[in-house]
């Protein structure tokens, strides 16, 4: 029985345990957190959602293939207990037993006993109530110091006020419907007779809950921007991310230091100047590639390249670019490169 690279065993063929298989598929690390799964699913599933290539059907097959790949992999995920990969050492216990005085040892008395551990119980739960208070404060004092920064960082504040506009009326609008979910779902209680209204008549709590019935209805739905540009995007996504174009054509958004072109109304492709710092664009291999390889050569897919180098800075449908280093493709496959050794190294297999 083979073993992982985890330390869990592999129970069928292959080079990784299911789990890490899973992890793959949704193109994180054997060591994610739990956050980090559902942060990257819930993106992923927006990716590949079949209805953003409704214009080409292969590409739409092929999205419904990979959204099956990206569920199946979060819904296994999610089955798993959340407990330590770590093994802790067994108690030793004594094999000695010792032989008490049942003259000297006496049983205690309820009355004995609530006076002992009634001070240990309000001392453990006060030191819990503690401990939760302290564990909740810790993200509470950070958000509050990253909504400062951020507010007051020039370079980002333009983007992080629409964010957090965004987001708030997104809380707000979701508060309201859950409320009237919860009011309208509650039993309602029986009117004394000597209260009731007429059937023809219209309470004025009735009157009030259409009407907030209606605002809440008003309200649109606020469309929250990608944190960065990928293959598939539409041109009002790319401009949510990358703000307003220099120049705009029906095949292309051009920025002072990046070029974004499309093809049916989705993104294809890119070209980022390399100082542009963060790249602000996001490309993961398509397939599930093994973890353990550093490095491609002719021959290697396009998605080994991608596992290997990362996002590039240009991306077209026979070029790959990392700086001024060039990895070039046919079908898919890489035919040739060009290391430019003053810019990013290629990790291409020693010759």
């Amino acid at each position: 029985m083979t073993t992982c690279l985890c330390g869990d065993e592999i129970e069928q063929e292959g080079t990784l345990c299911p789990r890490c298989t899973a992890l793959q598929t949704l193109g994180l690390a054997p060591g994610a957190t739990p956050h980090e799964i559902e942060k990257t699913y819930r993106l992923l599933v927006k990716v590949w959602h079949p209805d953003r290539f409704q214009s080409d059907p292969s590409l739409r097959l092929a999205a419904e293939e990979k959204l099956k790949a990206i569920n199946t992999a979060h819904t296994y995920l999610a089955s798993l207990p959340n407990q330590a990969r770590t093994s802790r050492p067994k108690p030793v216990r004594s094999t000695k037993r010792t032989r008490q005085n049942p003259a000297v040892v006496m049983p205690l008395q309820p009355a004995h006993r609530r006076t002992i551990f009634a001070p240990r119980l309000a001392s453990n739960l006060a030191t819990r109530f503690l401990l939760v208070a302290s564990v909740l404060a810790v993200p509470v004092v950070l958000l509050l110091g990253a909504d400062s920064f951020l507010s007051a960082n020039a370079a980002a504040a333009g983007m992080y006020g629409r964010y957090r506009s965004q987001l708030l009326r997104t809380l707000d609008l979701n508060f309201t419907r859950t409320r009237q979910d919860v009011a309208q779902n509650l039993p309602h209680s029986t009117v004394p007779a000597s209260t009731a209204e007429s059937p023809g008549t219209t309470s004025a709590a009735q009157t009030a809950s259409a009407s907030d019935q209606q605002v809440a209805n008003s309200i649109p739905r606020p469309n929250i921007p990608m944190p960065f540009v990928t293959v598939g995007l539409t041109r009002d996504e790319v401009i949510g991310v990358m703000g307003a174009p220099v120049s705009s054509t029906p095949d292309a958004l051009t920025y002072g230091n990046a070029m974004f072109y499309f093809r049916n109304g989705g993104v294809t492709g890119w070209k980022i100047d390399p100082a542009l710092i963060p790249l602000r664009v996001q490309l993961w291999p398509k397939g599930n590639v093994d973890p353990r390889i550093t490095s491609f050569t002719t021959g290697s897919s396009r998605d080994v390249v991608l596992a290997v180098q990362g996002t590039p800075t240009l991306l077209s449908s026979d070029k790959l670019g990392y700086g001024a280093s060039e990895v070039f493709l046919e079908n898919g496959r890489v035919v040739g490169w060009n290391d430019n050794h003053a810019s990013e190294r290629l990790r291409i297999v020693p010759q």
